[in-house]
C-alpha cells in the first residue's frame, strides 16, 4: 500500500509527547517547497514554514501551515491526506507493510491479561 510520507511520520509519531519532532519531521519534509493540494478549489501552494500539527477528533492528521497562495502570503489549515504533489512529485510514494506481529506479552498488557504478561517475561530468567 502506498501513503502520503506526511501520514506515515503522523503514524510512526502519533502522541502528543512527539508533537515537536513531528512538526520538524513535517517541516523538513515541505518547508519551501510548492504542493499541489487536491480540495474544492484545488491548486498548488507554496509552504513557506510548518506552524503546527495535530490529529483532529475524527481522526485527521491536520497541518497549519504559512502560504504564499496567488501571491499573497497567509495562515491555512491543511489535512495531509489531500497534499498530492510535493515538488511535481507525487506525495503517495512511500510503501507500507503489514504491521508486525504483536509479542505475547503486547497482547496481554492490551487485553488487561497481567497474569499472562507477567508470565511471559518468565522465559527471560
Amino acid at each position: 500500500m502506498k501513503i502520503n510520507p506526511i501520514t506515515n511520520i503522523f503514524n510512526q509519531l502519533p502522541s502528543s509527547s512527539n508533537l515537536v519532532m513531528r512538526t520538524k519531521l513535517i517541516a523538513d519534509l515541505l518547508e519551501n517547497k510548492t504542493v499541489f493540494y487536491d480540495c474544492e478549489n484545488a491548486r498548488d501552494l507554496e509552504i513557506l514554514k510548518v506552524n503546527e500539527t495535530w490529529q483532529a477528533k475524527n481522526g485527521q492528521h491536520v497541518l497549519s501551515v504559512d502560504v504564499r497562495d496567488a501571491g499573497k502570503e497567509r495562515v491555512i489549515t491543511m489535512r495531509a491526506n489531500r497534499i498530492a504533489k510535493i515538488d511535481g512529485e507525487s506525495a503517495r510514494v512511500i510503501k507500507v507493510g503489514p504491521a508486525p506481529e504483536k509479542s505475547e506479552a503486547r497482547e496481554a498488557m492490551e487485553t488487561g491479561d497481567w497474569g499472562k504478561f507477567f508470565d511471559s517475561f518468565s522465559s527471560l530468567k
